[in-house]
């Protein structure tokens, strides 16, 4: 059997039943790594601490930078505590998904003005940028002594965005890029340490994900982004010491996929990538699906999917 996890987020209200009933169901359909649940939005769960520290204001299409980052302590958000004593309470081994840096510094606005535009972000203010790595940083350190998960994952979809086919945006660089996600993952535990990008992944990206001597394995979107499926080789992933988590269902069709068509995607990556395949799990997460279903999807969508995740993941 294929390990399997998933990325993080679920179609159902933010409680602490919800959260114990999406570990249920993992555990009960028996995922690897079940995710700690994102039950809110994975940007708010990592900046709520900094809003209710007034370091940055909440608006109706992002967040303002209201004080000095440095004044800001890192708090562990509270989903994860409630997600973790229910976690060792059912004797789970599981996966927490961090939010990386670049991703929390594009919702951060440098003005009131340019709430929602990224190039008015933190991202284009390199002093400011620093400061984020560095509150993401000890944040990680945190987590982890509070948390303790077996597998950590870094979130950082915003990186398909500003890395192009020759050039950073922002003037940003690779070395920066993959200096600062050393710095976040060099701080967490577990057996397993992992970077994921979702979207179709640039070519420029590919060296600093491989050159990351602090992750063991790279997450993407396979299912719904074919051309994914060939972005590293078997050997490239073995020389760089890396291993592979890979798409096999989609976290954003409303319906169920076909068993053999997934058995298939899950095979066909297993003879692509052979002993450096290490996970099987969603593209995603399933959030992008509450209310396709009016209330439903969970139970008739996201329950489905995992389902026949398993059972491939049992064939493949």
């Amino acid at each position: 059997m294929i390990a399997t996890t998933l990325v993080g987020s679920f179609p159902l209200e933010f409680s602490e039943p919800n959260i114990r009933r999406a570990l249920e169901d993992q555990a009960k359909l028996g995922i690897t790594y079940p995710v700690l649940p994102q039950l809110r939005d994975f940007v708010y769960i990592f900046l709520e601490p900094l809003v209710k520290q007034g370091v940055v204001s909440y608006e109706k299409r992002g967040y303002v930078l209201r004080r000095h980052l440095e004044e800001a302590e890192p708090i562990v958000p509270p989903d994860y505590i409630i997600a973790r004593d229910i976690a060792r309470e059912l004797g789970l081994r599981f996966r927490v998904p961090v939010t990386g840096p670049f991703t929390l510094a594009s919702k951060i606005a440098l003005s009131l003005e340019r709430v929602g535009d990224i190039s008015g972000s933190a991202l284009t203010d390199k002093d400011l940028l620093e400061k984020v790595v560095s509150y993401v940083s000890g944040l990680a350190s945190k987590l982890d002594k509070e948390v303790r998960g077996d597998v950590y994952c870094v979130d950082e979809p915003v990186l398909a965005v500003i890395v192009g086919a020759r050039n950073v945006m922002y003037n940003l660089t690779l070395e920066y890029l993959q200096q600062a996600l050393e710095s976040v993952l060099s701080r967490l535990g577990g057996v397993h340490r992992g970077v994921h990008v979702c979207g179709r992944l640039p070519p420029l990206l590919k060296k600093v994900l491989l050159g990351l001597h602090n992750a063991d394995f790279l997450d993407h979107e396979h299912s719904d982004f074919p051309s994914n499926r060939v972005y590293y080789t078997r050997d490239e992933l073995a020389k760089n010491s890396k291993r592979l988590a890979f798409g096999v269902i989609s976290p954003v069709k409303p319906s169920v996929e076909d068993y053999s068509s997934v058995l298939q995607l899950a095979r066909e990556a297993r003879e692509t990538y052979g002993e450096m395949l290490l996970f099987l799990k969603p593209d995603c997460g399933f959030g992008g699906l509450r209310g396709v279903l009016n209330g439903r999807e969970y139970e008739e969508i996201v329950l489905e999917k995992m389902r026949v995740l398993v059972k491939v993941a049992l064939e493949a």
